[in-house]
């Protein structure tokens, strides 16, 4: 491999002293953060991305923060406070978090590079880099791609603390395996998954077809006599250090992401406990209550499926059917090469490596599990299942590569069909990442694209906002009709306003048909009002004057005529429908 990225870095200083492998890799990953840096905050926010960017704005202007699990894992929430803190909050820098560890991702296949060949730690590595899925959720902020790859991390250390014999590696995987908790709730069908893989890969060695060594034989050589179980007892006290000491970093983890946080001395929150340690019982006690009322939502059974769908077997198809229909279009030369790097793997080599066969089990049963998990479908679940399978994707391409080489001068017909595949994986993929990554990232015949991101920018109605008063205590932007903010019906059968208690701001908008609106509300640190009626719209913007009305279109051509001074545009929320007409000042920028 050779060109801009590698002569980039070796001009770096200590880069001359990396092997060549390392080196390939890094140009690999800074490929990678190339792809995911430009135009990164060119699309509009999703409805995920703004629920979550609106309570990443609350921690960072109040100081409150609580584990709220239908958002899911506390961890961005905590690095963006700081990534706003520092660079302000906009699209770009919501992302930016999830794109580095994204970028930084390719690194992880160096941890493998003991179980595989150069050329095939390099085909992880450039799987891990440009597969369309996994590009495309590293530009979403969203933490299926966090946990996905902190899960990826803590195997390649667990690995390598096998490999070396360092409690080192071991005590970093705890931490990766705690990073993932933080990322997301899901992780904990991580360590299901590696549980099965582990017995379908020591099975597979159990069963020893054609071998000297029986199975069961295999198995009993690796008991410990009584001099080895002497030595262990001697060391008894050291390991019990090391599972104590990896305990501590996996809960201290934990509890510094999901301990609450409030600026007020006599809250319940993670300072006060630690300055006052007769208050951490307090504050464990609540962290542990939220953290089990989040896992009892996600794998108790109790979340909506809104009953869109005859039976689970005809959810758990449906999304099984959309979830292959997008690998294959996004994922094809990977998923591809991933089951012919497996099955080589499995029935061609004398002795099969383990490591291909656990990330292949891992990946495989992701495919297919889950659909059956998830209660709103995104292809952003595949991403679970394209991250381990980039190990048996990365052995086939080699395998590939290494056809095409030797063939050159030899086997023309065999050279012919190896390099047809390679300009399949590199046409198909090249396809992919144009259409489904940069050029068409909010399209519904992407499917990539979930329901709720927006299909218009409606952002240059929004950026009026920069120019606003928003210090005036009047209402900046104005949401109107029963469908786009929260109401009941009076004593009188009045309808009238419904705020939440508390919540997301304006908290009398139904975030249901209006998110991520509030997202731009609050990052341009706007007041936002809400009314029912055309007629409260029309006073509220003669006592107030707002710089933004949002409305549906069927009151537009009512309020058009109503509103002197504003222009009306219209936008889509979603992928397809819910329209929403966008009457901006005029004399708004």
């Amino acid at each position: 491999m050779s060109g801009a990225p590698r002569d980039a870095l070796a001009d770096l200083p200590g880069v001359d002293r990396l092997d060549s492998l390392t080196r390939r890799v890094l140009a690999v990953a800074a490929v990678a953060l190339l792809a995911r840096l430009v135009f990164l905050g060119a699309r509009v926010s999703h409805f995920d991305e703004g629920r979550v960017g609106w309570w990443t704005l609350h921690f960072l202007e109040s100081g409150q923060f609580e584990y709220r699990f239908i958002i899911h894992g506390p961890l961005v929430q905590h690095v963006n406070r700081v990534v706003f803190g520092v660079f302000g909050a906009n699209d770009f820098t919501l992302r930016l978090f999830v794109a580095l560890v994204g970028a930084a991702l390719p690194l992880a296949a160096l941890l493998f590079r003991d179980h595989l060949r150069d050329d095939e730690t390099l085909g992880v590595a450039a799987f891990l880099a440009v597969n369309p899925v996994l590009l495309y959720y590293s530009r979403f902020f969203r933490s299926t791609l966090l946990v996905a790859g902190f899960a990826f991390v803590a195997f390649g250390l667990f690995v390598r603390a096998l490999d070396t014999r360092s409690a080192r590696y071991a005590h970093l995987g705890v931490a990766f395996v705690a990073l993932a908790f933080a990322a997301k709730e899901n992780a904990a069908v991580y360590l299901l998954c590696w549980l099965g893989a582990t017995a379908l890969v020591v099975d597979h060695r159990l069963f020893r077809t054609g071998a000297d060594e029986a199975g069961v034989d295999w198995l009993l050589a690796r008991v410990p006599d009584r001099d080895a179980l002497a030595g262990h007892r001697a060391h008894l006290d050291r390991y019990v250090g090391h599972v104590l000491l990896g305990a501590a970093v996996f809960f201290g983890i934990v509890l510094f992401f999901y301990a609450p946080r409030s600026p007020d001395p006599g809250a319940v929150g993670l300072w006060q406990g630690l300055t006052n340690p007769a208050r951490f019982p307090d504050v464990l006690a609540r962290t542990v209550d939220d953290i089990a009322n989040g896992y009892g939502y996600w794998f108790g059974g109790s979340t909506d499926h809104g009953n869109r769908y005859d039976s689970v077997v005809d959810e758990y198809l449906t999304y099984l059917g959309r979830s292959l229909r997008a690998l294959g279009q996004y994922a094809l030369p990977l998923m591809v090469l991933s089951v012919a790097g497996f099955l080589a793997e499995r029935y061609t080599r004398a002795r099969s490596r383990m490591l291909v066969l656990f990330a292949g089990y891992w990946g495989f049963v992701s495919v297919v599990g889950y659909p059956l998990g998830t209660d709103i479908f995104g292809a952003w679940i595949m991403v679970n299942a394209l991250v381990p399978l980039t190990i048996p994707a990365g052995v086939g391409l080699a395998m590939v590569v290494r056809w095409a080489r030797d063939a050159l001068h030899g086997d023309a017909l065999r050279f012919g069909i190896s390099v047809f595949v390679l300009f399949l994986v590199v046409g198909q993929l090249a396809l992919a990442l144009g259409g489904g990554v940069y050029t068409n990232a909010t399209s519904d015949d992407n499917e990539l694209v979930q329901f709720a991101q927006p299909a218009d920018d409606f952002r240059s109605a929004m950026d009026a906002l920069e120019t606003a008063d928003t210090d005036d205590g009047n209402a900046d932007v104005l949401f109107v009709s029963g469908s786009y903010v929260r109401t009941r019906t009076d004593a009188e059968g009045e309808t009238v306003l419904n705020p939440r208690n508390a919540g997301i701001e304006p908290r009398c908008t139904s975030i249901s048909d209006t998110l991520p609106l509030q997202w731009y509300v609050g990052k341009h640190d706007a007041e936002g009002a809400c009314t029912v009626t055309v007629e409260g719209a029309v006073r509220t913007v003669e006592d107030q004057q707002p710089t933004v009305v949002i409305v549906p279109p069927t009151m537009e051509n009512r309020l058009e005529s109503e509103l002197d001074g504003y222009r009306a545009e219209t936008y889509r929320l979603r992928t397809t429908g819910n329209q929403a007409v966008f009457f901006v000042r005029t004399d708004a920028n």
